[in-house]
């Protein structure tokens, strides 16, 4: 939004205090003209639920979702996979679902103190890598483009929807656009995709689930921060 002429003043005249005054008493002046500046721009605004209700609210929206897309989309990788992998995989995808609920929760509330570790995402990430490596048969086909780009279609499809209702949800608290929230609401979209596309996809191969499902979502994840950047740096300047 454009600084009208009077705003820019007032910007000018805070600035060349800070740097002249360093850390001698605010003046006066500038604290009431900047009270009357802000004063119209409040307004009351409907209390925030608790932390707790939040991670519960995305959780509910994640795993309506899942189940909803598992029962509409084709479920040819149901019957493909061992009941190890069937327990698995979905409760690790769920487990991401919840630690990105919790970050995602935390980052609507600029004072929250409950907040995850940086690692913590990405060990989730990796927990859902290694388990694609681990579970599933080193196989490849001489149709491995073919048969992979119409998954890394349909997990990029799932996405970018869910990626909104989650942002849509999380705009009632304050958000601060950067990097990692792009990340965190991407990587809870992300692993909401990967849920269905699981159980519809016929190839549970390694190579495939490795580099179409998990290669797709690291691309995914990336360009949530991408954007979380510009949209920062477009709010600074």
């Amino acid at each position: 939004m454009p600084h009208n002429s009077r705003e820019d003043d007032l910007e000018r005249r805070v600035e060349s205090w800070a740097s002249s005054q360093g850390s001698a008493e605010f003046p006066s002046e500038i604290q009431q003209k900047i009270s009357r500046m802000l004063a119209p721009s409040l307004t009351p605004v409907k209390p925030l639920s608790s932390q707790r209700t939040l991670v519960l609210e995305f959780l509910a929206v994640f795993t309506a979702c899942a189940i909803a897309l598992i029962l509409i989309l084709d479920k040819a990788g149901f019957h493909l996979m061992t009941a190890l992998q069937m327990t698995l995989i979905p409760a690790i995808l769920f487990g991401g679902g919840i630690l990105f609920s919790i970050a995602l929760a935390a980052g609507m509330v600029p004072s929250a103190r409950r907040r995850l570790p940086p690692v913590v995402l990405p060990l989730a990430g990796l927990s859902v890598i290694i388990a694609m490596g681990l579970l599933f048969p080193w196989r490849t086909s001489a149709a491995f483009v073919s048969q992979g780009w119409p998954c890394a279609f349909l997990e990029a499809i799932i996405t970018v929807p869910a990626g909104v209702v989650f942002l849509l949800l999380a705009r009632r608290g304050a958000l601060f656009a950067s990097p990692g929230l792009g990340a965190v609401l991407t990587g809870l979209a992300v692993f909401l995709a990967l849920t269905p596309l699981q159980f519809q996809c016929m190839f549970q191969q390694a190579p495939h689930l490795l580099v179409w499902h998990g290669g797709t979502a690291l691309l995914l994840i990336l360009l949530g921060a991408l954007i979380g950047q510009l949209r920062r740096h477009r709010r600074i300047s």
